[in-house]
């Protein structure tokens, strides 16, 4: 298979510069599977790759989509199956976070009716208007299983549960049980640090996302995509865009330090028992490339 493994993990475990030195090692490229990372010009918010990255080792679904265009699961998948067929010969190796992308390409996507573009509307309409509180409630009570993990401010995934009940009478979480067209298990390896550790990683690069500009990467792109486009929607980029001065400005990074800290714990515990996966724990592993490497040519 084209696709030699994927290296997941929370967000700041370290996995894009263990992820360039596996891709150099097998000779292989990265498709990124991180539902954020994929806007243009949302760079130093999202983590995106450094241009020296992109040079060192070649990226897909990296910084490719027009921020006001909504990207699925099943979006993910038709992009990775196309790249697979066109490049038989090419290995490849799945990383990011985003573990609903990666369920789906390995086991495939719940068979759900196409989705009527004015039912979508109307709930975003309803979601500009009155809030995304009001649809949450709605989707809570529609679905409390596909809304366990998802957060206010996810409008697009809300609207998803909502639309989706509307037009087939069924919850969402009961058309993920009947999924089609996956291209099978690949080993998966799942980065892990402490807690303290990982947690003083995100602190840090929150505070090093700062220094890289971020606050003027929010304001440029501002001028530009209109602020209801989904890619808005990555944490911090809309509440530092409302800050008022530095005072506001430091409220809102502690406050994005502590949902990204939440945030990690919910993929760690996503990757510990949503997928059939291997543990490499970075604090105490000497050379998880070593590691890797074994399990990958004897499984």
């Amino acid at each position: 298979m084209a696709i030699l493994f994927a290296l997941v993990g929370a967000t700041g475990v370290g996995k894009s510069r263990l992820s360039l030195e596996l891709a150099e090692h097998f000779d292989a490229e990265i498709i990124g599977v991180d539902s954020r990372q994929i806007y243009k010009g949302f760079a130093i918010g999202t983590a995106q790759p450094s241009h020296e990255d992109l040079v060192r080792v070649k990226h897909h679904l990296v910084d490719f989509l027009d921020p006001r265009q909504v990207f699925s699961a099943g979006d993910f998948c038709a992009n990775v199956k196309k790249l697979l067929a066109d490049n038989p010969g090419q290995n490849y190796i799945l990383v990011g976070g985003t573990g609903l992308y990666l369920q789906s390409l390995m086991l495939g996507l719940p068979q759900i009716p196409k989705i009527d573009e004015s039912v979508r509307k109307s709930f975003e309409e309803d979601a500009a208007k009155f809030g995304s509180k009001t649809l949450y409630e709605k989707a809570k009570q529609a679905d409390p299983e596909a809304m366990e993990k998802v957060e206010l401010n996810n409008v697009q995934r809300i609207i998803r549960i909502l639309e989706v009940f509307q037009l087939t009478g069924r919850k969402l979480s009961e058309w993920q049980k009947e999924r089609e067209g996956g291209v099978g298990e690949v080993p998966v390896f799942w980065l892990n640090r402490s807690r303290e550790n990982l947690y003083a990683r995100i602190d840090a690069r929150v505070d090093e996302m700062i220094a890289d500009g971020w606050l003027e990467e929010i304001h440029s792109l501002a001028k530009t995509v209109p602020l209801e486009a989904p890619a808005w929607q990555s944490l911090g980029y809309k509440e530092l865009l409302c800050a008022k001065d530095g005072n506001q400005v430091e409220m809102i990074l502690e406050d994005v330090k502590r949902k990204t800290r939440n945030y990690a714990k919910r993929q760690l515990t996503w990757f510990r028992w949503q997928v059939k996966s291997t543990e490499v724990d970075l604090d105490t592993c000497t050379s998880p490339l070593e590691y890797i490497h074994k399990r990958v040519i004897t499984p």
